[in-house]
């Protein structure tokens, strides 16, 4: 089911389906910034990674013994989450454990998604919380794609993600199997740009574990809009659009908590690298937000 939020600058459209943001569209001028999931390319708007981020070695983890399998960026995504509170410009909604969900993962987890609408500023929080007795690990994540080559002429090549300076970033290399490795490759900026080409997602998504800022922009010089994405509680960083051998005419932001899966720690879930963990009864708020001007 969809519901919507709005205020006097955006209207905004969250499937209860995954908790996914579907449209984050202007009043003002019409524009949607929202990737609209063309199935033929990527049907995916901006899902929700949890309990997991990214791939696992084997598709499997253990914890306490045993071991479990779970799918690529976890469940979260694909679940129907219930609407436990909405206003005209923000709306909550949780996803408790289902059978489905405990043979993937044995936690009593509560994992509250809130979007705000605040001027030109959508934020989401993601609220996560031990019912259970034992410590509980778990990873979340956003996966947002927003469209670019907004205006008529535009094409994915004039936007860049800005990252305010530097020469270069450095994303973390993968193996043949898609895990990470200790290993990183040099990709250039211009005066601290990314600009975006099909070519560059050739080897997958751009893994950052060291990026320096908490806040990068999608733009273009050939227009006025900017979407900026703010993640001070999220220590890395995916940057991916998936590679078709053409343009796509989007970009994913992608604030992770913690890195996929890599080739070289064992199947453990506590050993994965930034693995969040929360004692009996404790819950923690990780937010990342988008602003738009046009």
């Amino acid at each position: 089911m969809q519901y919507t939020i709005q205020n006097e600058v955006f209207t905004v459209v969250i499937d209860s389906k995954g908790a996914e943001l579907s449209s984050m569209k202007s009043r003002a001028s019409g524009t949607e910034y929202v990737w609209q999931a063309d199935p033929s390319i990527w049907a995916r708007h901006a899902p929700i990674l949890f309990p997991i981020v990214g791939r696992l070695k084997d598709k499997t983890y253990t914890v306490g013994g045993k071991e479990y399998t779970i799918t690529q960026h976890g469940f979260g995504r694909d679940l129907e989450f219930a609407c436990t509170a909405q206003t005209e410009t923000s709306i909550d909604f949780t996803l408790l454990p289902i059978d489905y969900t405990r043979a993937m993962y044995p936690f009593d987890f509560a994992l509250t998604v809130r979007y705000t609408l605040d001027g030109a500023t959508l934020k989401k929080e993601h609220i996560t919380k031990n019912n259970g007795d034992t410590d509980m690990y778990y990873e979340v994540g956003g996966h947002d794609a927003y469209n670019v080559a907004l205006e008529d002429g535009e094409t994915m090549a004039d936007y860049y993600v800005d990252f305010g300076d530097g020469d270069a970033v450095h994303p973390l290399i993968n193996n043949e199997a898609l895990m990470i490795t200790k290993e990183k490759r040099d990709v250039p900026l211009t005066d601290g740009k990314l600009y975006l080409t099909d070519e560059l997602f050739a080897l997958d998504a751009l893994i950052l574990d060291d990026v320096q800022t908490r806040s990068v922009c999608v733009k273009s010089d050939k227009s006025a809009h900017c979407i900026r994405m703010d993640f001070e509680d999220f220590p890395y960083l995916g940057i991916w659009s998936k590679y078709t051998g053409k343009p796509t005419n989007y970009v994913c932001i992608e604030p992770w908590s913690t890195l996929p899966d890599t080739a070289y720690l064992d199947h453990a879930l506590e050993n994965k690298i930034g693995v969040r963990c929360l004692k009996p009864g404790e819950s923690e708020t990780l937010t990342f937000s988008t602003t738009i001007t046009e």
